[in-house]
């Protein structure tokens, strides 16, 4: 009976030692994951701390930044303005003064043109000084002193503006200096021309001075 005892002794005691050793593992075990869960943590709190750290850094860097640079733009929008106003300044100087040169470059070019009547004018004024032998040829003087200032107008576009008698009336071309009243018309009709009229293209230098007979009323 002893010898049993002892032996169920012995057997008790080889069975528990493992068990003891296991359960030494588990809370070691247990143990290292819960200092692995504490670091971690610790290391995400960490983490997040620089991040937000180097986040408030970054927005006051970008503030910063984005003061310097409005500034900036401000100045260069003023010495663009300043600028752009000399440069109109300037602009309206150079119009004016081309402005001024083309007209008296057009000037100098009718005076220029009138030139040539100017002469014939004074070379039959000196024929009219003389003896007066044929009044023909002083005519054909006259007609060469008109037929070269025609020419001239020509050149520069000026055209006599068409009114016979019997032509329609047209009030944007002629003037009427006289109306009287006529039957059997449907519509108002030059009479006779007192004055001729002349344009520049389409711009009336002045009008035709016309008679005018109407439909009577």
């Amino acid at each position: 009976m002893s010898f049993e005892a002892s032996q169920q002794d012995v057997t008790v005691s080889d069975d528990s030692s493992p068990t003891r050793d296991s359960s030494a593992r588990e809370t070691s075990a247990h143990d290292d994951e819960t200092r692995d869960a504490t670091r971690d943590e610790e290391l995400r709190d960490e983490v997040a701390a620089e991040e937000a750290a180097a986040g408030e850094e970054a927005a006051e860097a970008q503030r910063e930044a984005g003061d310097l640079p409005q500034e900036a733009t401000v100045r260069e929008l003023e010495d663009r303005l300043k600028r752009l106003a000399a440069d109109y300044a300037n602009y309206q100087k150079r119009v004016q003064r081309d402005r001024a040169k083309w007209t008296q470059d057009a000037v100098r070019e009718i005076l220029k043109g009138l030139l040539p009547v100017l002469d014939n004018l004074d070379q039959a004024i000196a024929a009219f000084q003389g003896e007066v032998k044929d009044p023909e040829v002083y005519r054909k003087g006259v007609d060469l002193v008109r037929e070269e200032l025609v020419r001239q107008l020509r050149a520069y576009h000026v055209e006599r503006i068409e009114a016979e008698p019997d032509a329609a009336f047209d009030p944007d071309l002629h003037e009427a200096i006289m109306v009287q009243e006529a039957e059997d018309l449907e519509e108002a009709r030059i009479l006779f021309v007192a004055r001729a009229g002349y344009r520049l293209g389409d711009l009336v230098l002045r009008p035709a001075q016309v008679g005018v007979k109407k439909p009577k009323a």
